[in-house]
């Protein structure tokens, strides 16, 4: 939808670690292991090369995955004002029972109190991720509620996938996202 081509290469890393920490197939010797090793992934592309984007084409992405099969959307994206239409797209994948993983956001920020979309969506679907570090504590970067904050998962000093066969670590409740999408 960023480039109205059809093609999902990603050109910035983000969505290939946040890929192979959801089905990168394991038991091969090779780099490292997704939580799911038989996930489908459907590669949909809204943000540019320098990780922003519009909220019309994150709804074309939400609508396009949902019609064509999708039945859990993991979310490691965030930013921008609430939005209506937004919302709906959402609702419209709830109402088709699609799950919607949101990452909570990486600003140290109450989510209870502090405006984070699309995590912050009050929707039976939406399932918001805070990261955890190595002792299973909040990461200090992490975004955290006590209602709008649901689950928190690995997300500090994640190594998964990069373009080109590459392997990188990553921190960032997007890394803790996909654990659970997974």
């Amino acid at each position: 939808f960023e480039n109205d081509d059809g093609d999902p290469f990603d050109d910035q890393s983000h969505g290939t670690h946040c890929a192979g920490t959801i089905g990168a197939v394991g038991n091969n010797t090779d780099g490292v292991v997704g939580v799911n090793q038989i996930a489908s992934i459907m590669a949909v592309k809204f943000l540019n090369a320098k990780g922003s984007g519009y909220t019309s084409n994150a709804v074309k992405s939400i609508y396009y995955a949902v019609d064509n099969g999708a039945t859990v959307l993991s979310n490691s994206w965030g930013g921008g004002l609430e939005s209506q239409t937004l919302e709906d797209s959402i609702r419209y994948a709830s109402d088709r029972g699609v799950l919607f993983i949101a990452a909570a956001g990486n600003s140290g920020y109450d989510n209870d109190s502090y405006e984070a979309y699309p995590s912050n969506y009050d929707l039976p679907n939406v399932i918001a991720v805070a990261a955890t570090n190595r002792k299973d504590e909040k990461a200090s970067f992490s975004n955290y509620g006590h209602e709008k904050v649901h689950i928190g998962a690995p997300g500090r000093d994640i190594l998964s996938t990069t373009p080109d066969g590459q392997y990188d670590s990553y921190s960032g409740t997007s890394m803790a996202t996909p654990h659970v999408a997974g």
